[in-house]
C-alpha cells in the first residue's frame, strides 16, 4: 500500500504547508484543513479494502489524486511578478510565440490533442501494465509520487499560465475548446511547477515500457508535445528536464 502511505505523507504535507503559510486567508486555510482531513479519511478507508479490489485498482488513487491536485491549489496566494516575467523571458529569447504560429496545422491539433490525451492515456497505461504484470500498487506510486512532487510545489512556486495573463493563442485549433472548456471545469488555474500533466505522461510511458508499441510511443509524445506548447510556456520546457531524473527513480522503487 504505498500508494496510501505516499497521500498520508502528501496530505500532511499540506496541512502543515496550510497552518504555516503566511498571507494565507482564514477561510482558505480551513478550507485546505478539511480536505486534508476528507483526503486522509478516504485514504485510511482505502487502506482497509483489497490491496487489488477494484475501488484501491481503478477508482481511489485517481480520486485522491485530484483531491490532492485540487487542496493544493488552494494555498495560491499571490502571483509573484518576478517569476512570471523571467519566464516570459525565456519564452521571448527561446522564440515560443514566432515557432508556434509557423508550425502546420497537423501539428497544431496533435498538441492540443495531446492535452486532453493525458486523461484517458493514464487509465490505458494501467490496463496495459496491468496485463504485463505491474502491481497495481506499483503503478499508482509511480504517478502519485510524481504528480505530488509537482503539486507540492505550487506553494513555492506561484505563476500563472499564459492565458491568465491575456497573452492571445498562438494558432487556431478545433481541440482548443475542447481543452479550455475542461480547464474551466478542472484546473486550479495556476501552473504547478515542475508540470503535473508532463509528469504524468512521462511516468506511464516508462511504465508501459515493455508494452504496445502504439501505447508507449503516444505516452512519450504526450509527454514530449507538453514541452513545445506555448501554452505552457517555459514552464512546461524546463520542468521536463527535471522530470526525467524523478521518473527514473520513482520506477526504480
Amino acid at each position: 500500500m504505498r500508494w496510501q502511505a505516499a497521500t498520508f505523507i502528501f496530505l500532511a504535507y499540506l496541512g502543515a504547508t496550510a497552518l504555516l503559510r503566511p498571507r494565507l486567508a482564514r477561510l482558505t486555510r480551513t478550507r485546505t484543513l478539511v480536505a486534508v482531513l476528507a483526503g486522509a479519511a478516504v485514504t485510511f478507508f482505502s487502506v482497509a479494502l483489497p490491496g487489488r479490489g477494484f475501488f484501491n485498482t481503478w477508482l481511489l488513487p485517481p480520486a485522491l489524486l485530484f483531491t490532492c491536485y485540487w487542496t493544493s491549489g488552494l494555498l495560491f496566494v499571490a502571483p509573484m511578478p518576478s517569476l512570471e516575467r523571467g519566464l516570459c523571458r525565456i519564452d521571448e529569447r527561446l522564440r515560443i510565440e514566432a515557432v508556434s504560429r509557423r508550425l502546420p496545422q497537423p501539428v497544431v491539433e496533435l498538441l492540443e490533442l495531446a492535452y486532453v490525451g493525458v486523461y484517458p492515456l493514464i487509465p490505458i497505461a494501467l490496463y496495459f501494465a496491468l496485463a504485463q504484470g505491474v502491481d497495481a500498487d506499483r503503478f499508482w506510486t509511480t504517478i502519485v509520487v510524481t504528480d505530488y512532487v509537482c503539486f507540492g510545489m505550487l506553494p513555492w512556486f506561484q505563476t500563472r499560465p499564459p492565458r491568465a495573463l491575456g497573452s492571445p493563442a498562438p494558432w487556431r485549433s478545433r481541440f482548443r475548446i475542447v481543452n479550455q472548456r475542461m480547464l474551466d471545469a478542472s484546473s486550479v488555474q495556476v501552473n504547478t511547477f515542475p508540470s503535473g500533466h508532463a509528469a504524468a505522461a512521462l511516468a506511464a510511458a516508462l511504465l508501459v515500457s515493455g508494452g504496445p508499441a502504439p501505447l508507449v510511443s503516444s505516452s512519450g509524445s504526450i509527454s514530449r508535445s507538453f514541452r513545445l506548447q506555448a501554452e505552457g510556456g517555459a514552464m512546461k520546457k524546463f520542468a521536463s528536464v527535471a522530470l526525467h531524473r524523478v521518473r527514473r527513480e520513482a520506477v526504480a522503487q
